[in-house]
Parts: structure tokens; C-alpha cells; sequence
């Protein structure tokens, strides 16, 4: 079986319901019907998915927050949290992978959301059980990776943070210091990248 290996996909041309690419300076064309096209796009696997490395950094970030919690006595470590609590007869299906409390004087409760992938669905129902919630104060909502419409969901309450990329909606200065402590010092990371939103 002969092997043409694609480099490079200029001279590509769109035509009436085929795409056209030429190869080995246009003396061959492979011709793909749109809907053979389509669907090889549509196989192919997104930016948005994590690699193994990026979930296993991301299951190294959460191991390290709880023990550091632990060496640190914090006032409140807990995890499986429901996510705003009671609402009446209903239940959120969320719940925080960890919800601590520092034990100094003026700590605020966080609560730790990890999933592989942060989605704005996601950003938007955690917000709005945090509005509800009189124990968690603010939220993190922390990925392998983050989609560019989750990151742009952040706001003052609930943050969103990317293992890929080091990406943030809050600065390292303004982080949980736990959180912060935990990057720094535990996993090696020098900065994050904060991504500017608009603040609602």
C-alpha cells in the first residue's frame, strides 16, 4: 500500500460540495465530498479535551489542597458538599470535590469544584447555588482545561482556574492562599495566567 503523507494544507481549495487538496506539488489531488469532511472534523478530538498528564496534575492538585489542610489544622476540611445546600424540596446534583476554612482570624470557606473539563453550565449553576449558600463563600471551579466562554463566566464569586495553561479569572494575589500555597509551593508553578473578565 502506497502512504502520502500530508505536510502542509496549502492550495487547499472548497469547491461546490468538495474539498480539494493537492499533493506533491499538484501533480495528485485528494478529493474529500463535504460530508466525508465533515465527519473526519467531527472525529477529531477538540482542544478542550485534557490529556492524561493535564487530569493527573489536576488529581495531584486536589490531593495536595487536602493535605495541606491538614497539616495546616484548618477550621473546616470537608468534602462531598452539596452545592447551595437545601432549596426548598429541591437538591443540587453539584457538589464540591472540598469545601476548607482556614483557622485565621478573617479566612473565608471555599469550595472546590475539580472536573476534567470547565464548562460556563457549569460556572453559571455553581453561581447560582453560591448566591443561595450561607456556609461556602466563594467557589473554584478547576479543570484539566477550561473552555474560553467558562474562563470569560468567571466573576468575584466564582473563579474558574485551568491546569492547561496555568490559566486563572483571578490573579495569584487575589487567590485563596491555600490554593496559591498549593501551586507554588507543592506543584512548581511560578504564575498564573489571569484572564480578564468582565465583572458582573
Amino acid at each position: 500500500m502506497r502512504e502520502v503523507r500530508i505536510e502542509s494544507l496549502e492550495g487547499l481549495e472548497i469547491t461546490d460540495g468538495e474539498i480539494r487538496l493537492p499533493v506533491h506539488s499538484g501533480d495528485l489531488k485528494i478529493v474529500f465530498p463535504a460530508e466525508v469532511w465533515s465527519t473526519l472534523l467531527a472525529s477529531l478530538p477538540t482542544h478542550d479535551e485534557p490529556d492524561p498528564e493535564e487530569l493527573a496534575e489536576l488529581e495531584d492538585l486536589k490531593r495536595h489542597l487536602m493535605q495541606h489542610a491538614a497539616e495546616h489544622s484548618f477550621t473546616t476540611i470537608l468534602e462531598g458538599v452539596q452545592c447551595g445546600g437545601e432549596r426548598g424540596s429541591e437538591r443540587s446534583d453539584l457538589e464540591y470535590d472540598l469545601v476548607l476554612r482556614p483557622a485565621s482570624l478573617y479566612a473565608v470557606t471555599t469550595g472546590y469544584f475539580f472536573t476534567p473539563v470547565v464548562e460556563p453550565e457549569v460556572m453559571a449553576r455553581i453561581g447560582v447555588s453560591l448566591e443561595e449558600d450561607s456556609f461556602v463563600e466563594q467557589a473554584y471551579v478547576i479543570g484539566a482545561v477550561a473552555t474560553e466562554q467558562a474562563l470569560a463566566a468567571g466573576d468575584d464569586n466564582v473563579k474558574a482556574l485551568s491546569v492547561r495553561g496555568r490559566r486563572c479569572t483571578t490573579s495569584r494575589f487575589e487567590m485563596a492562599p491555600e490554593l496559591w500555597q498549593v501551586l507554588s509551593e507543592r506543584m512548581s508553578w511560578k504564575n498564573v495566567d489571569t484572564v480578564v473578565t468582565e465583572k458582573r
